[in-house]
């Protein structure tokens, strides 16, 4: 369950009261007033988040006027019956647009931790391939928070949000680097360490046995990965965007895992420059293979989450608010912050001694009912 709580001003509660009844069919909507707006207040099921978000943007709550909240309930009595929807099954997200775009941004975002668990999870790896130890790698994959990025580069697309957008593509640039970075180090240790381990891995080329570093290169060489490969990334970029969708974040755990992003980044790096060290067409080959298998997990991820938050009916977020005109020839009252002010120019002119009245001007993005026409015209006359 989860509690809405929305906040309008006075001359636009009666609208919005009636359409949450009329046409959201919500019950047990509580009203408390205050000295300066009405708090309208209720509980709906996790499923009908998103359609009841995007229906109250469309009449301009949340995007004109007023503000939505919506609240996760842990638990609520008394407990209400499941109603069933006859007729089709649910596939809409069981989170609002916005709530699904903050989580995507908080994994998404570049901070201390991120960049620590990006070179210790590199690291890990890199031993990993190194001892050709299975278990380590998959402690990598654990650690590795490649995927929040990338997240964030799909979600921005969908939503339209340009910043979003470059924040995870700038912040999956950083990580990848760090990663190739690790790799080159690994490398140069181990040419010094063991100059015979370059040796060992033609062996196991030539012989067709398959290591972690090998099975991440194309065995044999001449194919950077497989159409299993291909099936592994597509169906990881499809779970991932459904796991977001419906609030499951720990599912990231397993799609990392399946992705195994983070390996084929530095065994790229790793065997590039221990190739180029040992003068070892093989080793680069592997290296050169190990990247185009890493991009062809980023791209077909990416392309696959997006697909599938279209299916899953994601629509951009309402930017946009309205503009009050003349909005400083009205008298200081604390019920203005309730309007969203698109423009500043207007606030830094003197303010008329005598209250006007202002025109009130609606975001391109909804368009008023007639009826509704009247109600905006009057909108503030009592400030």
């Amino acid at each position: 369950m989860k509690q809405v709580q929305i906040v309008v001003p006075f001359e636009k509660t009666e609208a919005v009261y009636d359409f949450l009844l009329d046409v959201l069919m919500v019950k047990n909507i509580m009203k408390f007033t205050s000295d300066n707006a009405h708090l309208l207040t209720f509980r709906i099921p996790d499923d009908a988040a998103l359609e009841t978000m995007e229906k109250l943007k469309s009449r301009g709550v949340g995007v004109e006027y007023g503000f939505i909240d919506i609240l996760d309930l842990k638990a609520s009595l008394p407990r209400e019956s499941e109603e069933v929807r006859e007729g089709r099954m649910q596939r809409e997200a069981t989170l609002a647009v916005e709530e699904i775009y903050e989580n995507v941004k908080s994994h998404a975002s570049l901070s201390f931790d991120f960049l620590a668990f990006t070179i210790f999870a590199a690291a890990m790896a890199g031993l990993g391939l190194i001892l050709n130890n299975v278990t380590i790698i998959v402690a990598s994959m654990l650690l590795s928070p490649l995927m929040g990025p990338m997240l964030g580069v799909a979600l921005g697309y969908v939503v339209q949000d340009r910043n979003l957008f470059v924040k995870g593509t700038i912040n999956e640039l950083i990580s990848l680097g760090l990663s190739l970075a690790i790799g080159v180090i690994l490398a140069l240790i181990l040419a010094v360490a063991s100059p015979n381990f370059m040796t060992l891995i033609e062996a196991d080329v030539s012989e067709g046995i398959y290591t972690e570093i090998t099975r991440r290169g194309g065995v044999p060489i001449a194919l950077p990965f497989s159409p299993w490969d291909i099936g592994v990334a597509i169906f990881s970029g499809a779970a991932v965007a459904i796991s977001v969708t419906k609030g499951d974040m720990s599912s990231l755990v397993g799609v990392a895992i399946s992705a195994a992003l983070m390996p084929p980044a530095v065994n790229a790096a790793l065997m590039i420059v221990l190739g180029a060290l040992t003068a070892s067409s093989v080793g680069v080959t592997i290296g050169v293979n190990s990247f185009l298998l890493l991009g062809m997990n980023i791209i077909l991820i990416d392309v696959f989450a997006i697909v599938m938050f279209r299916i899953k009916r994601l629509t951009p977020m309402a930017d946009k608010s309205a503009t009050w005109r003349a909005v400083t020839k009205f008298r200081q009252t604390r019920s203005e912050s309730l309007y969203h002010i698109a423009n500043e120019e207007s606030i830094s002119k003197p303010a008329s001694p005598e209250p006007v009245a202002a025109t009130f001007t609606p975001a391109s993005a909804v368009t008023a009912k007639p009826d509704e026409s009247a109600d905006d015209s009057d909108t503030s006359k009592g400030s």
